[in-house]
């Protein structure tokens, strides 16, 4: 293909392509009085500029519909995690009364969600946060400086970080 040749604009001289790659960027003089040239340079930088442009415009839009996407998934996963609450509530409730058939299902559900995000929120004797608990109950005690979770009334839940729904809690500290 380096022997090829192409006709110039005068169609009497040809000019060698291999000779013209290395010589792009060098500008003749009759090149650079030419307007139609310098026009059709700036009609180049230009739809060059609006090529990029939209590329990157693009690329954002990719990027965003990714994220979207990948927000949406995970809000559908806390969504049905959030209606299978009253089934985790339901299984607390048949242990708390002697059925101890419902370990094994409770035990494979929680275990389940937390494989996709689950967090359960159920820790007596750490500090109260309004984020993940609901203190129903407070008993005040005068040596104490700040209010911690006592006992857990019914368990709380987080999926992957986000509270689902808070634990109702009575809670020990200051007045």
């Amino acid at each position: 293909m380096a022997d090829q040749a192409i006709p110039s604009e005068d169609a009497e001289t040809e000019i060698d392509i291999e000779e013209t790659a290395t010589e792009v960027d060098e500008e003749t003089p009759s090149e650079v009085e030419n307007p139609e040239i310098l026009i059709l340079k700036e009609q180049n930088a230009a739809l060059l500029a609006d090529l990029q442009r939209v590329q990157a415009e693009f690329d954002n839009f990719r990027r965003q519909n990714a994220k979207r996407q990948a927000d949406l998934v995970e809000q559908a996963g806390g969504t049905l995690a959030e209606k299978l609450l009253p089934v985790l509530d339901a299984c607390d409730a048949g242990i708390q009364q002697g059925l101890e058939d419902v370990i094994p299902v409770r035990n494979a559900l929680i275990e389940t969600l937390q494989g996709e995000g689950l967090e359960v929120v159920a820790h007596s004797g750490v500090e109260f946060d309004p984020e993940r608990h609901d203190a129903i109950m407070h008993e005040a005690k005068e040596d104490s400086d700040k209010t911690t979770v006592d006992e857990i009334m019914r368990s709380g839940y987080l999926w992957k970080g986000r509270t689902i729904r808070p634990a109702m809690v009575r809670t020990i500290g200051p007045a």
